[in-house]
C-alpha cells in the first residue's frame, strides 16, 4: 500500500502543474482548456515528508519534464536518485546504483497504469481520475481540492494544490495522510512550452 499511496501523489502533483494560465470558472472548464496548450513543461521540486514520529522533516530535491503527446521524466536528484520516464515504448522505473542506472522492472509494471492516467490530465481530461471529487476555490490563493473516495479515504485525507495567480501552475501540494503525517512539494522555476530533446524520456 506505501508504493499505492506513492504513486497517486506522483499522479495528482505531476499532473496538475499542466494546468497553466489564469482562470476564474468555478469548476474545471477552464483548466481543461489550459491545457490543452501546454506542449511541455519543466520544473525544480522540492519535497517535504512529515512523519509524526520525526522532529524534522525528510527533504528530496528533484526534476520534472513533460512533452506532449505521452512523455515523463520525473527525477529526484538528492539525498537518493531515482528515475521514472515514459515514452511511446511504456513507463519505467530506475535506481542510481555504483555510479549506474538499475532498471526496476517490478515498478515499472505498476507504475505504467500511473503514468497514462497522468497523461490523462496533462491533456486535460481532469475529471477522468475516478479516485477523487474536485472542487475548485479561487482563494486567495487560488486552489484545487481533492478529496478520495472509497478505499483511499483510510490514507489519505485530502489534498490541496496551491496555484500561482501569476501564471496558474501549482505552486505546492500538500496531502495530509493518516497518523499525522503529511507530503509538501513545492515547485520552482516552472517554463511552459520550452523546447528540450526526446533524449531526456529515453533510456539513460
Amino acid at each position: 500500500m506505501k508504493l499505492k499511496i506513492h504513486v497517486v501523489f506522483l499522479l495528482i502533483s505531476l499532473s496538475l502543474l499542466s494546468a497553466v494560465r489564469s482562470f476564474a470558472d468555478d469548476d474545471f472548464s477552464a483548466l481543461r482548456t489550459a491545457a490543452q496548450n501546454v506542449k511541455s513543461v519543466s520544473a525544480d521540486f522540492i519535497q517535504e515528508k512529515h512523519l509524526k514520529i520525526l522532529a524534522k522533516p525528510i527533504i528530496s530535491k528533484g526534476r520534472l519534464y513533460f512533452k506532449a503527446p505521452r512523455s515523463i521524466r520525473w527525477e529526484y536528484l538528492a539525498p537518493a536518485r531515482t528515475l521514472t520516464l515514459m515514452n511511446k515504448n511504456g513507463a519505467y522505473v530506475y535506481i542510481r546504483s555504483e555510479g549506474k542506472w538499475i532498471l526496476d522492472r517490478a515498478q515499472s509494471d505498476a507504475r505504467g497504469i500511473v503514468m497514462d492516467e497522468i497523461n490523462n490530465w496533462f491533456t486535460g481530461r481532469f475529471e477522468e481520475n475516478a479516485a477523487f471529487s474536485h472542487a475548485y476555490q479561487p482563494g486567495p490563493p487560488p486552489s484545487v481540492i481533492l478529496t478520495p473516495k472509497e478505499e483511499m479515504k483510510k490514507f489519505i485525507s485530502q489534498i490541496s494544490l496551491r496555484l500561482s495567480r501569476a501564471t496558474g501552475l501549482v505552486e505546492q501540494v500538500d496531502i495530509r495522510e493518516g497518523h499525522g503525517n503529511s507530503t509538501r512539494i513545492i515547485f520552482q522555476n516552472e517554463k511552459v512550452n520550452a523546447k528540450f530533446p526526446d533524449s531526456l524520456f529515453e533510456k539513460p
